[in-house]
């Protein structure tokens, strides 16, 4: 836990200094912002680049785990989209338990119980903006599945660990870039060959 904490105030340090501004630069003018749910349309996720822990640029054609850790992502905003956690538990490791934000950490018990709260964290942040403005008194707060719903795509960079076995990735919204604030940096692990969430959006 130690290693994943320190990696990832440091990538957070980088991104701080230099991530907003590269943001901004690499980017075009906003898409229209859309209603995803009103035609079933998927959220597409486009990469935009990888990087070391030295800030290089990588050849995202020759990291084969992106389409793992992707197709990772795929499945938790169908989830999201869909208004349905279940089995979210099973994408995390249960050696390691995930953070569910950037000071929360929860074992996979801890986390199905969680899942299971009817106006639990998952329910308010994820999936339910009223609940969340009501339990917030902030009528600006959305839940992700308001957020990405707005959205026609989003935009990822991946920020990889030595061994490539940890990545972290940052993500720009296509549709409300100004809004990319409101979603956590997902961090995933492979552990027996599979990839699981470390962290949580």
């Amino acid at each position: 836990m130690k290693r994943f904490q320190s990696s990832f105030f440091l990538v957070l340090f980088i991104l701080t200094g230099a991530g907003a501004c590269e943001g901004k630069s690499e980017r075009n003018a906003p898409d229209p912002v859309v209603d995803r749910g009103a035609k079933d349309s998927a959220l597409i996720l486009e990469r935009r680049a990888a990087f070391d822990t030295s800030r290089q640029k990588l050849d995202m054609d020759s990291l084969p785990q992106l389409d793992a850790v992707d197709q990772r992502l795929k499945t938790l905003f169908r989830m999201i989209d869909d208004r349905d956690l279940n089995g979210l538990d099973k994408m995390v490791f249960p050696g390691e338990g995930v953070h569910i934000d950037l000071k929360a950490h929860r074992t996979v018990s801890e986390l199905k119980a969680e899942l299971a709260e009817p106006e639990g964290y998952f329910q308010k942040f994820y999936l339910d903006s009223e609940l969340l403005r009501k339990t917030t008194g902030d009528p600006s707060q959305m839940s992700l599945h308001e957020l990405l719903n707005k959205n026609s795509r989003v935009y990822a960079e991946y920020y990889l660990e030595p061994g490539a076995t940890q990545i972290e990735v940052r993500f720009f919204l296509g549709s409300t870039p100004e809004e990319s604030f409101r979603i956590n940096n997902a961090v995933l692990i492979q552990r027996d060959g599979e990839w699981y969430f470390l962290q949580l959006l």
